[in-house]
């Protein structure tokens, strides 16, 4: 593979590209403060490859969900659309949308957002260290000034190459070995309950097979959910939903509304609802102020419940993760029966409901109601390490931009995301999620080749002073408690204000009433 210094080569001029240049060449100019207007007037225009294409009428269509669009409303999502979508789909469909050719100045242009200022109903101002409010941010080592520009053009240059290598393409004989993992899984689960000896060991066992089996199939529905199997997205969204919700209950459909968005605003406070978990976790202590929620539409209320959970999450961590797949079935049937956005709805909810029938028929042959609920308990509590290598990746990583304005998709995924370190022969165990720096940079990239391209994301990073943050499993753990912790500390501080607060104004009324 090419290194990333070397100088990109240029493609020749096809015949569709030149008519596509004398088409977009008649478009009108749109500079950045008309686009700041049409977009205060409720216009939905997104900066794509020097195009402003209004998407009013595509957004309720958008497979990945009306959000992951309104968060770029107003900026430059080159990069964003570009990593999250098939190369025919970002040079062919998106021009189709083209109203404008966006002009600005030399400054401006180096520009990733023109509305930043603005509070939109639909996506909320991204958190900031310049605004003075004193929020604690994990450790960095990145220089203080980074050059977007720069950074932009490398990463574009390496996606490019990676692209021309063919790093893109799936090689389907990695799935080999995972499709005989699950399959051994479940056969394992099913064996031990229907032919197994009732004893704790064997529904303990059970458990256990079950909950790597629903680990694994996450990896799989996952990598489905990002295309990265054949490219063609309604072959792996449907092929996703007929084996992750078939054989694990849950939602690929409502995952990948989530997730997308998760993609496009990495840990911000409003709008990411990955980091979203009140009352129970917060990794900022701006969920103290009862921030609004641009996902779930709701105040996250920092409510007494709320102060309790979070003052202890540190130790609660690992017993909170144990209940966190009860959580997932929710949220999935919130999502199939309430959401205005579930266009595989009627397929997901046979699907699940399959799972339900085949997994109660499973379960009725447990002799006993104590060895039900352990086999139950077992098989959700063990899914608490997926949640655990979730959560790992970015609970203790920057919220808060040192410049929400200029600050370039790749700048912005390192900042926020965080790789474990584990041997070759653990990847399988790790499923993808322990390169998530690179997957937040190359979302479609097969992860089976993310160790490949990892050095040149550590070299990306030297070149341009980003820090690279990487643990091993358990270090990663200790990090991510440590900060955990860390906002823990800071409830009593906050309650400490609170009552001065109030016994402030309390001592005003009381003068007033003198008076």
């Amino acid at each position: 593979m090419p290194s990333i210094i070397a100088p990109p080569r240029p493609a020749a001029p096809t015949e569709s590209s030149v008519k596509s240049g004398k088409r977009f060449g008649k478009l009108p100019s749109c500079t950045a403060s008309e686009l700041r207007r049409r977009v205060e007037q409720g216009e939905y225009l997104v900066i794509i490859d020097g195009l402003v294409c209004k998407l009013n009428g595509f957004i309720d269509k958008h497979p990945g969900g009306p959000l992951s669009i309104m968060h770029m409303v107003g900026r430059d999502a080159t990069d964003e659309a570009r990593s999250m979508h098939p190369a025919e789909v970002f040079e062919s469909t998106m021009p189709r949308w083209a109203v404008a050719r966006f002009v600005t100045d030399e400054k401006a242009a180096a520009q990733a957002s023109y509305v930043e200022d603005l509070d939109l109903p639909y996506s909320a101002p991204r958190s900031t260290l310049a605004d003075g409010s004193g929020h604690p941010q994990p450790e960095s080592s990145s220089a203080a000034d980074l050059d977007y520009a720069a950074i932009q053009r490398d990463y574009r240059q390496l996606d490019d190459q990676l692209r021309e290598e063919g790093m893109y393409k799936c090689d389907y004989s990695d799935y080999a070995c995972e499709a005989a993992r699950y399959l051994g899984l479940f056969a394992m689960s099913c064996g031990l309950i229907l032919l197994g000896p009732a004893s704790v060991w064997t529904y303990l066992a059970a458990g256990v097979c079950t909950a790597l089996l629903w680990q694994q199939l996450a990896f799989f529905a996952h990598d489905l959910g990002h295309n990265e199997l054949t490219g063609r997205r309604e072959f792996d969204m449907v092929l996703g939903i007929c084996v992750a919700d078939v054989l694990g209950g849950l939602s690929v459909g409502w995952w990948k509304k989530n997730h997308n968005t998760h993609h496009i605003v990495t840990n911000d406070v409003d709008n990411d609802p990955d980091i979203q978990h009140l009352p129970f976790l917060a990794v900022s202590t701006r969920f103290f102020e009862s921030r609004y929620s641009t996902y779930y539409r709701r105040i996250m209320e920092f409510d007494a419940a709320a102060r309790v959970f979070v003052s202890l999450q540190d130790k609660l961590y690992y017993l909170i993760m144990c209940f966190a797949r009860y959580n997932l079935y929710f949220l999935s049937w919130n999502y199939l029966l309430f959401s205005d956005f579930a266009p595989y709805r009627v397929l997901e909810m046979g699907c699940i409901g399959v799972f339900f029938v085949w997994f109660s028929w499973l379960v009725s042959h447990i002799p006993t109601w104590p060895y039900l609920v352990l086999y139950l308990s077992v098989a959700h509590s063990v899914s608490a390490v997926l949640h655990i290598q979730i959560t790992l990746s970015h609970f203790a990583m920057s919220t808060e931009s040192p410049d929400p304005v200029y600050e370039c998709f790749a700048a912005r995924q390192v900042r926020t995301t965080m790789d474990v370190i584990c041997p070759t022969w653990l990847d399988w165990f790790h499923g993808g999620l322990q390169f998530q720096i690179e997957h937040h940079l190359f979302p479609r990239l097969p992860r089976h080749k993310l160790r490949r391209v990892q050095p040149f994301v550590k070299s990306l990073c030297r070149k341009h002073g980003m820090e690279f943050k990487e643990f091993s499993f358990i270090d990663g753990n200790v990090y991510t408690l440590r900060w955990l912790g860390e906002v823990a500390s800071r409830v009593k501080l906050y309650n400490g204000r609170e009552e001065h607060s109030a016994q402030a104004i309390a001592s005003i009324k009381k003068s007033l009433r003198a008076q």
